[in-house]
């Protein structure tokens, strides 16, 4: 078949044999790029059932729309020969990584996870894989999974979410497999698939557990001499005991294992989402990141971590990052403490979006949807658009809009609990988008928001204007051109672009909330609290305007008013970054031990953040109690910044911020040295030369940081911070640090 043309596709080389039939690299010369193409084998050709199974495993796939699961292009016949078109990836099957050894617990716990979540999208639109094994897996060289090989999936239209298909149109395997006969590969099998009887997702809940088994151990957890002796284990006896195969599986996920492999159906653990989330809930009490690599993470002992502080400069670090970093992706909308003392709050908007019915066509799924979205740090409210836009893509797979929307509730998803995962997803579905439609502008926007979250932040600011040239009269584009500067260190084109966005919706209060976290990275707080409180009047009851005020009453020296704020936040909605918040109010009044509960929330809510981390462990370094906890938070606030900065090398705060984690540590050499890369930069923002002052303090360089903490005051760091900062006691009974201080002050007045 090398060098001969299909239809478009001309093939390039052969990369191996797949489930009924031979697999190339082809050349798709209308749109120039590599595709893989499955053909059905020659000497199967003549078996109609062959190609009917065939057919089979285009249709299941391309009935998929998930980052785990193969892209099918076409599926067509072209002189007598059939063959599907499909997405080309390069990597390794897992059966191929067990050949040399057995996988960390990270790696299993990791792709797990990812093929979990592949079946469990499949099973909501009612297709059952039937062949789950490592070969069925692909790793690919970026670490994503593919689940391959669906040619002998079934439909099992009780399973599917879409009224429209019945009993009646079934066409599933009871036509393709005769009653009493079984297909698959027997060592992977579910009891039942293994004596013929009818399957339904559960076998394939069985057969992940045998391959999370066999990636642990490298051994099945049914074995036996011959076939008979194998199906004897698999009926009558119990799997083999993990526990004496491999002694550092942890508890949680040998009883997931154990429960997936129960012979009943009905015994058995009902739902692949359940396996997802449990495998999730394991990581995160193993204190392992889904979101990177298991290979840079750091072996560590076992210690659950409370949930962290973000104190870098004082409270502006964590809260400026979390609820401001993201300038405009945190809804919000909130009761200023002052405004709600003085009336009652008005009635809630679309933050709390009603769950009334809705019509079961796409366009209605879909403006529900975006309801939600517009509102997306309401409770819930982003997995119900993905929920609601799923099931509008199914009932229209053609709609550019569709997948614009699916890949902005991803990305949302993504900044409430970061896992590479959710940004798959939503690259998927943006590429999706544009592909459809070109002309469409949100397609381009959700693009924008992928490129800009991996840190391609000239592609993003394409993306931007592209949509704003489509549509002239939207804000979004130039709220989303404006956090794209502000991450590119141009801040004197962020408040010009979210100026721009308020012309054109002077309603848009994400915008007020832009302008005024620009202001508040600027040290122009009274700039800052006006505009947070104009976005609470257009959105009342939003915790990320509640927590943006927090912030900056602190700043203004009204602590009591952010902590007013802070819990009218929290009976909204309880979150890592409010935590987080009360958690540094009561560090900076010096309640160091006070502080580690609420840091200890803010870890268990948001563990994959690096400044949760940081700040817990500046809470267990200072505490009268607990200093030995302090190294192991912040060595994980180190793996996960330096995974930041891979992303975005060029946004000069993230080295500031390894900088003082590496001098926390006692590691000073490497502290000053992350330092120079920050020192080559010439920053004026008041916050990254407050860490400086922090960094040389530690390191011992006295002038130094004497020279930065001035400089930052001059561009208006807030004196409060400054005296209330545990790592500045030496340097304040330093007789120069008053006369610097007070001449940086004379300096602001003269201004």
């Amino acid at each position: 078949m090398i060098g001969r043309r299909l239809a478009h596709y001309e093939i390039v080389e052969s990369l191996g044999a797949g489930g009924m039939g031979e697999v190339y690299r082809a050349r798709d010369t209308r749109l120039n790029r590599d595709v893989a193409i499955k053909i059905l084998s020659s000497e199967r050709t003549l078996s109609e059932n062959a190609r009917h199974r065939f057919q089979r495993e285009a249709m299941a796939a391309s009935a998929l729309n998930h980052p785990n699961i193969i892209t099918i292009y076409e599926i067509n016949c072209v002189e007598h020969i059939d063959y599907i078109a499909m997405e080309c990836v390069r990597g390794s099957t897992l059966a191929s990584l067990l050949k040399h050894s057995v996988l960390s617990v990270h790696q299993v716990l990791r792709y797990s996870a990812q093929i979990a979540d592949a079946v469990a999208k499949a099973h909501s639109v009612g297709v059952i894989h039937r062949d789950l094994k490592p070969g069925n897996v692909m790793l690919t060289e970026d670490g994503l999974i593919k689940v391959l090989d669906f040619g002998l999936a079934k439909f099992d239209r009780t399973l599917s979410t879409d009224p429209s298909e019945d009993a009646s149109s079934d066409t599933d395997s009871a036509q393709l497999t005769l009653p009493g006969t079984t297909s698959g590969t027997l060592s992977y099998m579910s009891p039942e698939q293994a004596r013929g009887d009818p399957v339904d997702s559960r076998s394939d809940i069985f057969s992940l557990g045998v391959v999370m088994f066999q990636l642990l151990t490298g051994h099945l957890p049914f074995a036996g001499p011959n076939q008979m002796a194998f199906l004897h284990n698999l009926h009558f006896n119990s799997p083999r005991d993990l526990g004496e195969l491999r002694n550092d599986v942890p508890e949680s996920l040998a009883q997931l294992i154990s429960e997936m492999l129960v012979k009943e159906p009905e015994k058995r653990v009902q739902s692949m989402t359940e396996v997802a989330g449990r495998l999730r809930q394991t990581a995160h009490d193993e204190q392992l990141s889904l979101s990177q690599a298991p290979e840079l993470m750091p072996t560590m002992a076992k210690f659950v971590p409370p949930k962290s502080v973000t104190r870098k400069s004082a409270l502006k670090t964590r809260w400026v990052r979390e609820a401001i970093v993201s300038l405009v992706i945190l809804a919000a909308a909130i009761v200023v403490w002052q405004v709600y003392a003085r009336k009652k709050s008005p009635p809630p908007v679309a933050s709390q979006t009603q769950d009334v019915p809705v019509e079961d066509n796409s366009y209605a799924l879909y403006t529900r949807a975006r309801e939600y979205l517009d509102h997306y740090d309401g409770g819930g409210n982003v997995d119900k658009a993905i929920k609601l836009l799923e099931r509008a893509v199914q009932l229209e797979p053609t709609s550019a809009a569709n997948y614009a929307a699916l890949s902005e509730a991803y990305y949302h998803k993504n900044r409430v609990n970061p896992d590479d995962q959710w940004m798959k997803m939503s690259s998927v579905n943006a590429e999706k988008a544009v592909s459809l439609d070109n002309y469409l502008a949100a397609g381009h926007l959700s693009l924008g928001l992928v490129k800009l979250q991996a840190g391609d932040v000239a592609t993003a600011e394409k993306e931007f204007r592209t949509a704003s040239e489509l549509d002239p009269k939207s804000s979004a584009p130039h709220r989303w051109l404006a956090v794209a500067y502000q991450k590119s260190g141009r801040g004197d084109r962020t408040a010009e672009e979210f100026r721009r966005a308020i012309e054109l919706d002077p309603k848009d209060w994400r915008a007020y909330m832009g302008l005024g976290t620009n202001a508040y990275l600027n040290a122009r707080y009274q700039e800052a609290a006006t505009n947070y409180e104009k976005a609470e009047q257009l959105e009342p009851d939003s915790v990320s305007v509640l927590q943006n005020l927090a912030a900056v009453y602190h700043l203004l020296e009204r602590d009591d008013d952010a902590a007013a704020a802070l819990q009218r936040a929290l009976a909204i909605k309880p979150s890592a970054d409010i935590y987080n918040n009360l958690g540094t109010i009561r560090f900076y009044s010096g309640h160091y031990d006070d502080s580690i509960a609420a840091f200890e929330k803010t870890v268990a809510l948001g563990a994959n953040n690096f400044d949760n981390w940081a700040n817990l462990g500046d809470a267990y370094r200072w505490s009268t109690t607990q200093k030995a906890k302090a190294p192991a938070a912040y060595q994980h606030a180190i793996q996960l910044v330096q995974e930041e900065i891979r992303k975005s090398p060029q946004q000069i705060d993230l080295h500031a911020d390894l900088a003082m984690y590496l001098a926390k540590t006692g590691d000073k050499q490497a502290a000053l040295r992350e330092l120079q890369t920050v020192e080559v930069a010439q920053t004026k923002e008041p916050n990254v030369l407050y860490l400086m002052a922090i960094v040389y303090e530690l390191c011992g360089k006295r002038d130094q940081a004497l020279d930065s903490l001035s400089a930052s005051i001059k561009l208006g760091q807030s004196l409060a911070d400054i005296k209330n900062e545990p790592e500045f006691v030496s340097l304040r009974t330093d007789p120069r640090y008053h006369l610097r201080i007070l001449s940086a002050t004379k300096s602001i007045a003269k201004r």
